[in-house]
């Protein structure tokens, strides 16, 4: 089948840089109608033009511009439903509307919390806005895993020197999610749905790359910032009305924390942490105020 050239394990020049995987697969998979990218050069239009005629997408330009990276690109769509291609290439215009994220195909519960985060609650990061929105005392599903899914969450030049650096501390590492959107909680049905769905599609038809990708997103987060955060190299479990997670050391991708905290982090073999997020054994680990527990786990 055409699908598995430019989505499998393994894969050689098909796919064009700037198109994940799985942007690709949710609409393979119809989970998305439409999905918003971008090209950086000729070859890439015509890898792209390829890759919806042997996948019998419909194709629409829109813009020439800079990236975070200040890369020359031309933003496109692809789509399986030209109606709905003509409906994002029109709510376009205004990309910070609902009509956008909605002409994506994003779940409208999660398009209206980003834009209420974007424009009201933007002090902090999306991450800790999405934390406070997930009711405590859970696991969370690996698959709603966006703490280094950077898309709309970059606004500054600040913010966008940070992500080179932590580009250039994670050199070619696959950083992708599973799902495309932020979701507006953790534990949004809608989005949970929908990304277990999109994980079984992308593990058929690539299964060793899902596996590292759950293996990176199932390891719970201490998180301060956008850059600031540890990944916890081991396994999160519900004992007694609190979290225990075990673990050796710090996973990447690394972050943009200092090296005594790290250090501070890796001291330890195992850390319990209360419902309220809060490291209560050891109680003397010197870390940095502020910081929120993501319990990311593979248990679904």
């Amino acid at each position: 089948m055409a699908i598995g050239k430019y989505l499998a394990d393994n894969l050689g020049g098909a796919r064009f840089s700037g198109l994940q995987l799985n942007d690709l697969a949710t609409l393979l998979c119809g989970i998305k109608s439409v999905v918003f990218t971008s090209i950086n050069s000729a070859e890439e239009n015509r890898r792209v033009d390829s890759l919806c005629a042997e996948l019998k997408l419909k194709k629409a330009l829109l813009a020439h511009r800079r990236n975070v990276t200040n890369t020359r690109i031309i933003d496109i769509l692809i789509g399986t439903n030209p109606k709905k291609i003509i409906d994002a290439r029109r709510a376009y215009a205004n990309v910070a509307s609902p009509e956008w994220g909605l002409a994506l195909g994003y779940p409208e519960c999660c398009v209206r919390a980003y834009l209420d985060w974007r424009f009201n609650h933007n002090s902090g990061d999306l991450i800790g806005y999405i934390h406070q929105r997930t009711a405590g005392g859970k696991l969370l599903p690996f698959w709603m895993n966006n703490t280094v899914n950077y898309f709309s969450r970059l606004f500054t030049p600040e913010e966008r020197k940070d992500n080179l650096a932590f580009l250039k501390l994670n050199p070619g590492q696959d950083r992708e999610s599973i799902i495309t959107w932020h979701p507006c909680s953790y534990l949004c049905a809608e989005t949970m749905k929908k990304g277990k769905t999109l994980y079984e599609f992308m593990r058929k038809y690539m299964p060793d790359t899902i596996s590292r990708r759950k293996a990176m997103l199932s390891k719970p987060v201490i998180f301060w910032d956008k850059f600031l955060f540890a990944v916890l190299n081991g396994n999160c479990r519900r004992k007694n009305r609190r979290f225990v997670v075990d673990y050796n050391g710090i996973s990447r991708p690394k972050s943009l924390i200092s090296a005594k905290t790290e250090r501070a982090l890796a001291s330890f073999p195992r850390l319990s942490i209360g419902e309220n997020g809060k490291i209560t054994v050891p109680r003397s680990i010197p870390l940095p105020k502020g910081y929120i527990f993501l319990p990311f786990s593979a248990a679904f």
